[in-house]
């Protein structure tokens, strides 16, 4: 089942938020943002295993026509047809007529809407490609402008973040936590790979002077335990007291602590 029309559309079809009120009373609610090269891989194909992980429900592909003031489109599944609701087609259809309004208006509107917003990720074959992320409540927008003529311009890769939210807590209770990192400006990051863990740990206290934090080391194998106790008494030259031997033949006990800036 399509969400947009696949046949080709072009733009003279008056936007269809044009009379929508909800629209009219918050005019900012789907402006893209700049994506960070780290996210470059939202925007490309991936294996159906990653589109399962992430949600993904498909991607609109589109073109503004030979003379790059036209706008074709049509709609590309890459997920389950449940996620494709009418809850998700009504939002995406709102998404586009106002991505219509800017980037999407026509191929010169793109290449200027390009230069003067950033958003440059890796990927592109024969230019540089821009993405840009809208994020609502329930989904996540990637626009992927390629912004030269005779080619596709344009593709909205479409994400479903309540499945993104269910499969990331069945993957955390399926790799428990290790470690945790909390630092001062309120950012947490929660760690599943002991040398994960025990690495940013070490670049933090290197960097203490710089980002305020507290650890936990949530995991009773001894091993992790041991490291991360090594790491602390290296901080201040000392030698750890405690062998591996000891850790494994007494009880864990909570171990976490902190240095502020």
């Amino acid at each position: 089942m399509m969400i947009l029309n696949l046949t080709r559309e072009n733009s003279s079809i008056k936007p269809s938020y044009a009379q929508t009120p909800e629209h009219s009373r918050n005019p900012t609610r789907y402006v893209p943002r700049p994506a960070s090269p780290e996210e470059a891989g939202l925007f490309y194909a991936m294996t159906p295993e990653k589109n399962a992980e992430l949600g993904c429900i498909g991607h609109v592909r589109m073109d503004f026509g030979h003379r790059g003031k036209e706008f074709w489109h049509s709609w590309w599944p890459r997920g389950p047809e449940e996620l494709n609701s009418p809850a998700f087609k009504e939002e995406l259809g709102k998404v586009v007529d106002a991505l219509r309004e800017t980037v999407l208006k026509d191929l010169s509107s793109m290449q200027h809407y390009c230069h003067d917003h950033g958003g440059q990720i890796p990927g592109g074959l024969c230019t540089q490609n821009h993405g840009y992320i809208v994020e609502t409540e329930n989904y996540r927008y990637c626009l992927r402008c390629n912004p030269i003529p005779g080619d596709y311009q344009a593709y909205l890769t479409c994400y479903d973040l309540a499945v993104q939210r269910q499969n990331m807590e069945q993957r955390r209770e399926a790799q428990p936590t290790v470690g945790r990192l909390t630092f001062s400006n309120g950012e947490v990051m929660e760690f599943t790979d002991a040398k994960a863990y025990t690495e940013k740990l070490k670049e933090e206290l290197d960097c203490v002077g710089v980002t305020g934090f507290t650890f936990e080391t949530l995991t009773d194998d001894p091993q992790v335990r041991k490291a991360v106790e090594d790491i602390i008494c290296d901080q201040f030259g000392e030698d750890n007291p405690r062998s591996l031997e000891e850790h494994q033949a007494t009880a864990p006990t909570m171990q976490m602590g902190g240095l502020c800036q």
